[in-house]
C-alpha cells in the first residue's frame, strides 16, 4: 500500500504535468501557484457578483440626490461622475494602506484589508435591507474594494515569487482570474433574478473569508521553502516613503502610472459608451411610443390621431389603438397595481436587450402570457414581467441592464480564458511582456475606429467585449510582470497608489470627457473619436516602457551573472 508521502508526491507530479501545459512550473511550485491560482480565482468571482449588482442599482437607481435635491443626470452619466468621486476616496485610502504598509507584515496587511471589507459587504445588506438607497455609496465602494483588494493579492504574489518565477507562473495565475472572472458573471446572470442583488453580497463576504485562508495557505508555504526568511516575509513592505513619492522618483515608475492612466481613461470611456448605447438601445421601443399592439401611441408623430394622422376610433373617443382599446402610453397603472390579466405591464426582451409595453393576456402560476411588440409572450417568468409603473418601469429596465450585462461579462471572461490558457505564457515565452503591452492598444484602436463608423449596440459590444477579455488576460498579466524587476517598497506602496489612485484618475478624465459631452452635446460617435486619438497616445506610453524594461531586465541579467560567478 502506498504511504501518504508517495500518494502526495505521485499527485504533486499529476498536477505537475498538467500545469506544464500551460508553462513552465517546477515542482516545489505546484502547491503555491496552485493555491495562488484558486485564490485569485474566488476573489474575482466574488467581485464579479458585486459588478453585476452594482451596474442595476446605479444605472437604473433614478439619477442622484444631493441635499434632498434631484439632478437631471441619466444612469450613465451618474456612473461616469460617481467615478471622478472613488478618485477621491482612492486619495485617502492609498494613504492609510501606505500607513498600514509601514507598520504591518504582508499577512496581517491581508488580513486586516479582508476582514475591513468582508465586514462591508453585511453592513451593507442590512442596509439594503432597511430600504436605504445605495446605488452610488455602493458604486463608489465597489470601486474602492476591487482596486485594493486585487492590488493586494498581485502585491503578495509578487513578493512570494521572483522576477523569473514571476514571468513563468503568473500567465498560470492569470488562469485563475479569468476563470474567477466568467465564473462569477454566470453565476451572477443565473441567480439575480431568483435570490435578489443583496443576498448576492452575503455571498461575496463569504467568499473573501476562503480567500484570506488561502492566502494564509501560501504564506505559510514560503517560509516552509528553501530560502523563505520568516523575518523578512514579517517585515513592513511599505519602506520610509509613500507610494506617490516613490513613483514621482522613478521614471519607470512613472511610464506605468501613465500607462494605468490612459487605459483607463479609455476603457471607462468605453464603458460610458456602451452603457449609453445600452440606455437607448433598452428604451428604444418606449421611445417609439409602441403599446400593447405594437402600434405608435395615440399622439405620436405619424399615428392615428397624432401628428400628420387621422382620428382612430369613433368620433369622441380619440387615444384609441387600432384595437379600439386605449394606448399605454397614457394608460399606466395604479402604483400598487398586481400583476393579474388585463394589466398594463412592462415587458423585459433580453434577447434584444430592450423593454416593451404591454399587458398580460393570462396567469399561469407564477407565469405570465403576456400581448406586446405585436405578439403574445406565453410563459414569461414573474422577474420579466413588471407593473406600468415608474418603479416597474426601473426594476424592468434594472432585469435589462443586469440580464445583458450578465451575458456581457461571460463573454468577456470566456475569450479572456481562452486566451489566458492558451496564449498568454506563449506570448511572454517567445515574444516577451514588452511585446505583450502594444496588443490591446491596437485592438482599442481599431475597436473604437469601427465605433465612429457604426455606433450600434451590437458593434459596440463586439468591440468591448475584444477590449475587456484583452485587458484581463494578456493586459493584465503584462501590466503585473511590470513591478516583477522593482524593490519591495514599490510592490507595495507604489503599486497600491498606481493600481487604485491613477486607475481612478482616469476615470475622472473620462468623467470630464462625459461632463463637456454633455455641454457640447457629443454624440456616442463623437466619444469613440476621442478614443481613437487616446489609443495613438497610449501605443506611445508603451514604447517608453518597453526601453525602460529592456534596460531593467538587461542590468538585472547583469547582476545575475556576476553574482553565479
Amino acid at each position: 500500500m502506498a504511504s501518504t508521502g508517495e500518494t502526495e508526491t505521485q499527485s504533486r507530479g499529476v498536477l505537475h504535468r498538467l500545469l506544464s501545459i500551460f508553462a513552465e512550473v517546477k515542482p516545489r511550485e505546484v502547491f503555491s501557484v496552485l493555491v495562488l491560482t484558486l485564490n485569485v480565482f474566488l476573489l474575482l468571482t466574488g467581485y464579479y457578483l458585486l459588478k453585476v449588482v452594482r451596474e442595476p442599482l446605479i444605472l437604473a437607481g433614478g439619477g442622484l440626490e444631493i441635499g434632498g435635491q434631484k439632478l437631471d443626470l441619466d444612469g450613465p452619466e451618474v456612473k461616469a461622475y460617481a467615478a471622478a468621486g472613488q478618485a477621491l476616496l482612492l486619495v485617502g485610502v492609498v494613504r492609510a494602506y501606505g500607513a498600514m504598509a509601514r507598520r504591518f507584515g504582508r499577512m496581517q496587511l491581508t488580513t486586516a484589508l479582508t476582514l475591513f471589507f468582508a465586514g462591508n459587504l453585511v453592513l451593507f445588506f442590512f442596509l439594503a435591507r432597511l430600504g436605504v438607497p445605495l446605488g452610488v455609496p455602493f458604486y463608489l465602494w465597489v470601486g474602492c474594494f476591487n482596486l485594493t483588494v486585487i492590488a493586494q493579492f498581485w502585491s503578495f504574489a509578487n513578493d512570494v515569487y521572483s522576477p523569473e518565477q514571476g514571468k513563468r507562473l503568473f500567465a498560470i495565475v492569470g488562469i485563475g482570474s479569468s476563470l474567477g472572472a466568467m465564473l462569477g458573471a454566470q453565476i451572477a446572470k443565473r441567480v439575480y433574478v431568483p435570490i435578489g442583488p443583496y443576498n448576492m453580497m452575503l455571498v461575496a463576504a463569504g467568499v473573501l473569508l476562503v480567500c484570506l485562508w488561502l492566502t494564509y495557505l501560501v504564506h505559510r508555504n514560503d517560509l516552509a521553502s528553501p530560502g523563505g526568511e520568516k523575518a523578512a516575509a514579517d517585515a513592513p513592505p511599505g519602506g520610509a516613503s509613500g507610494g506617490f513619492k516613490i513613483i514621482a522618483r522613478d521614471r519607470y515608475l512613472l511610464l506605468i502610472a501613465g500607462l494605468t492612466l490612459v487605459l483607463n481613461w479609455v476603457n471607462s470611456t468605453g464603458e460610458y459608451i456602451l452603457d449609453r448605447t445600452l440606455i437607448e438601445s433598452a428604451t428604444s421601443a418606449l421611445d417609439q411610443g409602441g403599446n400593447a399592439h405594437g402600434e405608435p401611441a395615440a399622439g405620436a408623430p405619424g399615428a392615428p390621431g397624432g401628428a400628420g394622422g387621422e382620428p382612430s376610433g369613433p368620433p369622441g373617443e380619440p387615444g384609441r389603438n387600432a384595437g379600439g382599446e386605449p394606448a399605454l402610453a397614457s394608460q399606466g397603472a395604479a402604483p400598487d397595481a398586481p400583476l393579474a390579466a388585463g394589466a398594463p405591464v412592462y415587458l423585459v426582451d433580453p434577447q434584444a436587450s430592450r423593454l416593451l409595453e404591454g399587458k398580460i393576456t393570462a396567469v399561469k402560476g407564477g407565469a405570465f402570457d403576456v400581448e406586446a411588440g405585436g405578439k403574445v409572450v406565453e410563459g414569461a417568468e414573474k422577474g420579466l414581467v413588471h407593473p406600468h409603473t415608474e418603479k416597474g418601469k426601473k426594476a424592468a429596465l434594472g432585469a435589462v441592464i443586469g440580464m445583458f450585462k450578465g451575458d456581457f461579462f461571460y463573454w468577456v471572461n470566456t475569450f479572456g480564458v481562452l486566451v489566458q490558457l492558451f496564449l498568454v505564457s506563449r506570448i511572454f515565452k517567445y515574444l516577451g511582456v514588452r511585446f505583450a503591452l502594444f496588443i490591446l492598444p491596437t485592438i482599442a484602436l481599431f475597436g473604437y475606429s469601427s465605433l465612429a463608423v457604426l455606433p450600434a449596440l451590437a458593434v459596440v459590444r463586439v468591440a468591448k467585449i475584444a477590449e475587456n477579455s484583452t485587458d484581463y488576460s494578456v493586459q493584465n498579466t503584462a501590466r503585473q510582470a511590470l513591478f516583477l524587476p522593482v524593490g519591495r517598497d514599490a510592490k507595495y506602496s507604489a503599486k497600491a497608489a498606481i493600481d487604485t489612485f491613477v486607475v481612478r484618475a482616469g476615470d475622472v478624465l473620462a468623467a470630464c470627457a462625459v461632463i463637456a459631452g454633455q455641454v457640447l452635446a457629443l454624440s456616442i460617435r463623437h466619444f469613440a473619436m476621442i478614443n481613437i486619438a487616446l489609443a495613438l497616445v497610449w501605443l506611445g506610453v508603451v514604447v517608453g516602457i518597453a526601453r525602460e524594461h529592456r534596460r531593467r531586465t538587461a542590468d538585472e541579467e547583469k547582476a545575475e551573472d556576476l553574482k553565479a560567478a
